[in-house]
């Protein structure tokens, strides 16, 4: 049910990882100190964009080690597990997402402004400047999220209605829409958007996030048809 990694020989420590969840189920090292736990991680790290794990919250050692590795703390119980110890839960991204403020909307006007560039199907309608006022408007009503530093990509969220009102990214195919998208469908049950018709590869990866067409729009607010999905866990 998991990969387990071994490092060294003899055995020296080993880390058992769930990569469908991201979640490092066990990490042990016989002599810490000696790097081994750095190396078991870095081994993980390679092709996921977040790992998550336990650990107890009286074991410093381990949370100074993973603080330096770049986990931050997301979570605490009182013992919720089988030694009934409180722990911690820690979290790792490789790119770091954070809330937009106003003076961020230039930037999120940048990334569609470049992702327009790239896109033969659609006409230009606003410039970067405009493009940068009507975000920086709407960001009193939506959660608005960056992603990478610097940013790379941004998602936008109506958290009323559990509707993403866009989500962009600089590089696509590097898991940049995929972290953004995780981070919203935490805590949440259901999501909705509407993508363009034209846009193929943004319907492959909607439906590999898990999302269905259940509805068709002759015309969308950019002129063009667009598909409406749902995501339900």
């Amino acid at each position: 049910e998991r990969e387990v990694w071994v490092a060294g020989d003899p055995v020296e420590g080993f880390l058992g990882l769930n990569r469908a969840t991201g979640e490092v189920t066990t990490l042990y090292a016989k002599t810490p100190g000696q790097g081994i736990g750095k190396a078991l991680l870095d081994h993980a790290k390679v092709g996921c964009h977040r790992l998550e794990l336990w650990t107890f919250q009286a074991n410093d050692g381990a949370r100074r080690f993973y603080a330096r590795e770049g986990f931050h703390e997301v979570d605490w119980t009182d013992g919720n597990n089988e030694e009934g110890l409180p722990d911690v839960k820690l979290r790792w991204d490789r790119w770091p997402i954070r809330r937009a403020k106003t003076e961020d909307a230039g930037t999120c006007a940048r990334i569609v402004s470049d992702w327009l560039d790239r896109t033969d199907w659609i006409e230009r309608r606003f410039s970067p400047t405009e493009l940068a006022d009507m975000i920086a408007g709407a960001m009193p009503s939506r959660d608005i999220y960056l992603i990478g530093e610097p940013a790379a990509g941004y998602l936008s969220l109506n958290p009323d209605a559990d509707h993403i009102g866009a989500i962009y990214v600089d590089r696509p195919g590097e898991g940049l829409g995929k972290a953004l998208m995780d981070h919203v469908k935490e805590g949440r049950d259901f999501l909705r958007l509407n993508t363009h018709e034209p846009n193929r590869s943004a319907q492959k990866f909607y439906a590999r996030e898990g999302f269905e067409v259940v509805d068709r729009l002759d015309m969308g607010d950019d002129g063009l048809p667009e598909l409406v999905m749902e995501w339900r866990r």
